[in-house]
């Protein structure tokens, strides 16, 4: 039996305007057809999913690799992952001077496949100086860390920039008033929450032999301190894969990392597989698991997304899903029968932000 090439991305959930919203999804096209080209010429789940990042990389519309949002010390220090259903994992963090990310965990990932002569074991995960001199050993080019900034990046870090200098000074103004404070608390957090898409970016692939792998990439949230490591470069929080499951993330990596989302939602569709509708499964985590999980009930807001590819192998069907507690998320898949992708902005009304998920799904028949 063969498997039908399936490719599943996300680029990021969070708030996209509607002007930009075209410019979304002609780039998660792109990153689809790159994907599902290698995937029909017989290339490896790994493969199509690090190539289809590489175009998410790329892009200045995303928070990952060029363009990525900036450090409080106005740096760019990106996070990757990559998982895949044979049960390895690779990933990279806090790491400068690196165009794409996703290429350096793919050569850990390489390097845990076909480990040193020496004995030594390979590393899973590096961070900061030692992933960037791994990555020059490897042969990838450095680049001056200023050339990965790009004019959208540099207009959003002066207006948090501002936007938090006018929080500490009205916070000092009314310091007798703890009311007061936490009310310019909540109003940061909206116009932080209101202008920001947590665009860690996302990819899904599965090849003809059923293989799986999931790829994750992200600049961090912006004004993050030097060295903060997100959600996008740690194992159960942002993704996650096994024989028949792969889950990516993107959201408020802070949130996501207390709430271990995406081992969360493949824990319960495994555990309610052919009992319910994949797609309420994943819905109910989202709401039980995410925004009613106690550990976030200090949290003024809940923001999160995640993607989805489920197979079944009793029905041989494939289940491709994604959800958000955000504003928007903006989502693409295509398979080899299709002739071109299916990309999307789907939106949460105001009232619903935080407090109950969009989720939505398409079912496949995977058998070739």
């Amino acid at each position: 039996m063969g498997y039908l090439p399936v490719v599943l991305i996300h680029a990021g959930a969070g708030y996209h305007s509607l002007a930009k919203s075209n410019s979304y999804i002609q780039l998660c096209n792109l990153s689809s057809k790159t994907a599902m080209e290698l995937l029909k010429d017989g290339s490896s789940a790994t493969e199509a999913a690090v190539a289809a990042m590489k175009v998410l990389e790329d892009s200045s519309l995303t928070n990952a690799g060029y363009g990525s949002s900036l450090s409080i010390d106005g740096d760019v220090e990106c996070d990757a992952s990559m998982m895949t259903s044979d049960g390895y994992f690779a990933a990279v963090a806090a790491m400068r001077c690196v165009y794409n990310p996703i290429v350096v965990v793919h050569k850990i990932l390489d390097l845990q496949h076909h480990p040193p002569k020496d004995g030594r074991i390979p590393p899973s995960f590096l961070v900061g100086e030692g992933a960037t001199r791994f990555a020059e050993e490897q042969g990838i080019t450095l680049v001056e860390s200023t050339t990965m900034v790009s004019e959208n990046a540099t207009k959003n870090f002066n207006k948090y920039s501002k936007i938090v200098q006018q929080h500490r000074g009205t916070k000092r103004k009314i310091e007798a008033d703890t009311s007061g404070v936490s009310s310019v608390k909540q109003s940061a957090d909206n116009q932080l929450e209101e202008s920001s898409v947590m665009d860690t970016v996302g990819v899904i692939c599965m090849d003809r032999e059923g293989n799986l792998a999931c790829a994750l990439s992200s600049g961090g949230i912006a004004l993050k301190h030097s060295g903060r490591v997100g959600q996008a470069a740690l194992i159960g929080s942002g993704c996650w894969v096994e024989k028949n499951i792969a889950v990516a993330t993107t959201g408020c990596g802070e949130q996501l990392m207390r709430t271990l989302l995406a081992k969360t939602v493949s824990d319960d569709l495994q555990a309610a597989s052919g009992s319910c509708q994949p797609v309420d499964v994943f819905n109910q985590t989202m709401k039980s698991s995410f925004i009613d999980n106690p550990v976030l009930v200090k949290d003024n807001v809940k923001l999160a997304g995640a993607i989805v590819l489920y197979v079944n192998p009793e029905s041989s069907s494939v289940e491709l899903m994604w959800s958000h507690t955000t504003k928007s998320m903006c989502a693409s898949y295509m398979t080899a029968k299709c002739a071109h992708p299916q990309s999307l902005v789907t939106r949460l009304t105001p009232g619903k932000v935080s407090q109950v998920p969009f989720t939505s799904g398409i079912g496949l028949h995977f058998e070739t």
